[in-house]
């Protein structure tokens, strides 16, 4: 592995790409009705819930995500966009999509809640690939 390959600045930014896709894909503009009605809960639920803490280890996790997809898309003998997304979007389907199934299934959610969360990851960390990609040398 080659962390000189990993730029600060295409980190921060699939990291905010990250945030901006979640805080649309789960906002009325998109899925929060469907979402909060899957889940059985109120908007005022989920607002005393200490949501700094949840907006806290998100971010964690695009930074961790962020890092480590540019780790992969570094091991590419030829990087373009397209590859980029490539690996984003085969990471969010074939990792982060198939790591939803067991919780779902054993703890008994919803298929609505499956399918929104898994194509929030393979989205945003499509999204992300590209973003990396641009900045790999």
């Amino acid at each position: 592995m080659d962390f000189s390959q990993v730029s600060i600045i295409a980190i921060i930014l699939a990291v905010v790409a990250n945030t901006v896709i979640g805080a649309l894909w789960y906002s009325p503009i998109l899925f929060a009705s469907v979402w909060m009605k899957s889940l059985g809960k109120t908007e005022e639920e989920l607002n005393k819930s200490n949501a700094n803490i949840g907006y806290m280890l998100t971010m964690i996790a695009a930074i961790v995500s962020a890092i480590v997809l540019s780790l992969f898309i570094s091991m590419l003998d030829h990087v373009t966009v397209g590859s980029g997304a490539l690996i984003g979007f085969l990471a969010g389907l074939g990792i982060a999509s198939a790591r939803e199934l067991s919780p779902t299934f054993f703890e008994g959610r919803k298929l609505t809640l499956f399918f929104i969360s898994a194509s929030y990851h393979v989205v945003s960390l499509t999204v992300m690939g590209m973003i990396i990609a641009c900045f790999i040398k």
